[in-house]
């Protein structure tokens, strides 16, 4: 999974929807160092985030939800109505949804937890799909930011999800962060106009996400050239965007994996639900790894990598190096 989402990065002609996917994969990000998610995460790769990526947030929003990798990374196989595990449905509105500040109580956690129950995993025969359990589901109704989920299965949280996937404070958490990952570190101060206009674009949309890219790329970028270029790239766009452009041939393999390891990166192993940072300061204090791996590509002593004659010829001077 690791070399295949490298290479795609590396080599496809469809550069918007894999800044995309793993834009995604932050938002929702699973470790794969946790219990099953080394191999339920290819299925969640597949048919959550490259399915959805650039179609509808609830959709995708919806897709999670129903992710084995999911469920497995934030707990809620362990989620029962006699025993609430809060995990995943604290993250549902701090991270996936509303934001931190998006005006939600404990109290919602609560009873979003309650919905959740029977939202499981198959171990054993079928191991690793997604199981609804109507026998381990809180039946009772439930009442989560003033809305009212009559008890219905399953669908209770279908329906949440839908609702709050176009939920106000959901377009303006969803503005900030990809403002901040394509334009500026601080776009509340630097780009609010922009969060404006991508969170309009969002909830007039339904949620469409090739809708509320548009203001961002478009609007973001052609208004104020100045903001270009002032982006530090996280360790994966350095890397990719060093071997995209000096034209290197390579097999993504471990070789690369361990220098994004050692600059702070390593795919798909971010421990914490929040994913990996989008702002400099949280990259800069780690640079050394970043030179070492300019030095060995433009020595060409990567193993799995190489660069035609003449780029190992002109990356030689320390000006060259420092463009990547």
């Amino acid at each position: 999974l690791r070399q295949a989402n490298l290479l795609r990065q590396i080599y496809s002609n469809q550069q918007l929807y894999e800044m995309m996917v793993e834009f995604w994969t932050d938002h929702f990000n699973i470790s794969v160092e946790k219990g099953d998610c080394w191999y339920l995460k290819v299925v969640d790769d597949r048919e959550v985030i490259r399915a959805h990526a650039l179609g509808n947030f609830a959709d995708l929003l919806q897709a999670s939800a129903r992710s084995p990798a999911m469920l497995v990374y934030l707990d809620n196989q362990a989620n029962l109505p006699e025993a609430p595990n809060e995990n995943y449905a604290r993250e549902v509105l701090e991270l996936h949804t509303l934001g931190v500040d998006g005006g939600y109580q404990q109290v919602d956690i609560g009873e979003l937890a309650r919905s959740l129950t029977g939202w499981t995993v198959r171990d054993h025969f079928w191991r690793g799909r997604f199981h609804f359990d109507e026998e381990l589901h809180d039946q009772g109704p439930k009442r989560i930011l003033d809305m009212e989920l009559p008890a219905s299965g399953m669908h209770e949280v279908l329906d949440f999800l839908e609702r709050i996937a176009l939920h106000p404070a959901t377009a303006r958490h969803l503005a900030i962060k990809l403002v901040r990952r394509f334009i500026s570190d601080d776009p509340i101060g630097d780009a609010s106009w922009l969060v404006e206009r991508t969170e309009k674009a969002f909830l007039e949309s339904g949620g469409d996400i090739r809708t509320t890219l548009r203001p961002v790329l478009l609007d973001g970028l052609v208004r104020d050239s100045g903001m270009l270029g002032m982006k530090f790239k996280r360790p994966v766009d350095f890397l990719v965007s060093a071997l995209r452009l000096s034209g290197a041939e390579t097999d993504g393999g471990l070789p690369l994996h361990q220098y994004l390891g050692r600059m702070g990166q390593a795919p798909f192993a971010w421990p914490t639900p929040e994913g990996p940072p989008d702002i400099a300061s949280h990259w800069q204090a780690n640079l050394t790894p970043r030179w070492n791996f300019a030095l060995r590509l433009s020595s060409g002593s990567i193993a799995g990598t190489t660069l035609p004659d003449h780029d190992r010829r002109s990356f030689g001077g320390a000006g060259s190096i420092h463009t990547l």
